[in-house]
């Protein structure tokens, strides 16, 4: 085959790709549906993630498995952003909560939270990649602490961007639904 048939292949897989990816958005949408009509908020569960993970990386061969996996972690982190921009819309009561008692200025320069999270696979790059999605940058993060048993880890992120955005309040939102603490500390102009 002529590198020319090799890319008129890739363009046709490319164009499969998107209708199976648009018909698992569609499957997204259903499930959070699903969980706002029975009350469950409850979008990121990573044991299930970890479940999905593992059992598609079964069989693939080792010089593949960790761009395959990246692919599917991807899947899933873009399936979460789509219902959490679902849940957030639907459930604005639930943001508000986040900035309750704070002095919310008309812009802001950067926001400053605490957050803590599961220890798990690709924690910090999860944290970095939804930033990034979302189409924001960091200005500064620390890392507070570790527990010793290694089930939490907890951060101090500096995002930059006006809190008056939507897609900066959806980002806070859907990082402290997939976080077990999370508060806002500093809003700066």
């Amino acid at each position: 085959m002529s590198l020319d048939d090799i890319r008129k292949d890739i363009d046709a897989i490319d164009f499969q790709i998107q209708e199976l990816l648009m018909s698992r958005m569609d499957c997204s949408k259903q499930v959070v549906t699903e969980k706002i009509a029975d009350g469950n908020f409850v979008i990121y569960r990573a044991d299930r993630e970890n479940a999905i993970l593992d059992k598609l990386g079964a069989g693939i061969p080792e010089d593949r498995k960790p761009g395959y996996l990246a692919v599917v972690r991807k899947i899933t982190e873009t399936s979460r952003m789509y219902q959490y921009g679902i849940l957030y819309e639907e459930h604005p009561e639930l943001y508000d909560r986040l900035i309750d008692g704070l002095h919310v200025p008309e812009h802001s320069s950067s926001i400053t939270v605490i957050l803590t999270r599961p220890n798990i696979r690709n924690a910090i790059s999860s944290i970095l990649s939804m930033i990034g999605d979302y189409g924001y940058n960091m200005d500064e993060m620390k890392l507070l602490s570790y527990n010793e048993d290694n089930s939490e880890v907890t951060f101090e992120l500096t995002l930059l961007g006006d809190i008056e955005k939507e897609s900066l309040k959806k980002l806070l939102f859907q990082l402290s639904m997939e976080s077990a603490k999370f508060r806002i500390i500093q809003i700066r102009v």
